[in-house]
C-alpha cells in the first residue's frame, strides 16, 4: 500500500468522483479514475486498485434500479461488451506503462472533447431514426475494450444507447445492470495478468467504503447541484489530466 500523500490526495478525489457520479449523475465518469491514479502510479496498477472499487459502486447503486432495465438492449450489449473485454485483455502487453498513459490521454481528450462539442452545439443534429442491433453491439464492443484497460466504458455505451430514446430510469437501470456485469467480467483476465497484488487489494479495500459514501452522496445531491455544471468541472478537469498524461508518457519516451 502507497505511503505516497500525493497519491492518497489523487485516490480520494477520483473515487470520490467517480462514485457522485455513479450514484447521482449517470455513471460516465469512471474514465476519469484512471487517469487521474495513473499521475503517481503506473496505469495498470491505477486500473487494478479501482475495478474492485467500481464493482463495490455497482453493487450499492443496483438494488434501486431492479427491475427496470431493458432486457432486450441488455442481450445486445452485454456480449459484445466481452468480445472487447477479451480483445483488450489479449492487447494488454502491447504496450509500455508510457504507451498506456499516451493511449489513455488520447481515449480521455477524445471522450473530453466529444463532450463539449455536444454541449456547444458544434455536432450534427440527432438522427430521426432509431439506429439497428449492430450499431448498439459494435459500440457496446468498443465499451468494453475501453472499459478493460482504463475503466473508460461509459462514452461508448452512451453513443450506443442514447439514440434508443430509452426513458430515463430504464436508460439509467440499463446502465447499471451493464457495468455491474462488465466489471465482474474483468476480474478473470486481471487476475490471468496477475493484476491484483497484495498491495492492490489492501488499496482498494481501504478506498472501497468511501466509493459507497461517494455513492450515496451522489444519491443525496442530485437534486441539489446542477448535472450540466458537474460535468462541464469534470470534462474539462478530464481534458487537463488527460493533456498531462500525454505530456508525461512523451516526455518519457524521447526524452
Amino acid at each position: 500500500m502507497s505511503s505516497d500523500p500525493i497519491f492518497w490526495v489523487y485516490a480520494v478525489i477520483a473515487v470520490t468522483l467517480v462514485g457522485i457520479s455513479k450514484g447521482g449523475f449517470g455513471g460516465g465518469l469512471g474514465v476519469v479514475g484512471v487517469p487521474l491514479l495513473a499521475m503517481t502510479t503506473s496505469p495498470a496498477t491505477a486500473a487494478a486498485i479501482l475495478l474492485p472499487i467500481l464493482i463495490v459502486m455497482d453493487f450499492t447503486g443496483l438494488h434501486g434500479w431492479r427491475g427496470r432495465w431493458d432486457r432486450e438492449q441488455l442481450g445486445r450489449l452485454i456480449p459484445a461488451a466481452l468480445i472487447g473485454i477479451v480483445i483488450g485483455a489479449l492487447s494488454f502487453h502491447l504496450f509500455s506503462d508510457d504507451g498506456i498513459r499516451i493511449l489513455i490521454g488520447i481515449i480521455g481528450i477524445g471522450f473530453g472533447l466529444s463532450w463539449w462539442i455536444r454541449q456547444l452545439g458544434l455536432s450534427s443534429g440527432v438522427a430521426t431514426n432509431l439506429p439497428g442491433p449492430w450499431h448498439t453491439r459494435c459500440w457496446a464492443c468498443v465499451s468494453g475494450f475501453t472499459s478493460f484497460g482504463v475503466h473508460a466504458g461509459g462514452p461508448p455505451l452512451a453513443v450506443a444507447l442514447l439514440p434508443q430514446r430509452l426513458p430515463p430510469d430504464r436508460y439509467a437501470a440499463t446502465t447499471v445492470v451493464f457495468f455491474t456485469w462488465v466489471n465482474l467480467a474483468k476480474v478473470i483476465p486481471y487476475y490471468w495478468l496477475d493484476q491484483f497484488s497484495f498491495d492492490v487489494l489492501v488499496t482498494a479495500a481501504v478506498l472501497a467504503p468511501l466509493g459507497i459514501l461517494a455513492v450515496r452522496l451522489g444519491i443525496s445531491i442530485n437534486s441539489m447541484i446542477s448535472e450540466s455544471w458537474f460535468y462541464r468541472f469534470c470534462y474539462l478537469f478530464l481534458l487537463v489530466i488527460s493533456g498531462r498524461l500525454i505530456y508525461i508518457g512523451l516526455t518519457n519516451v524521447f526524452g
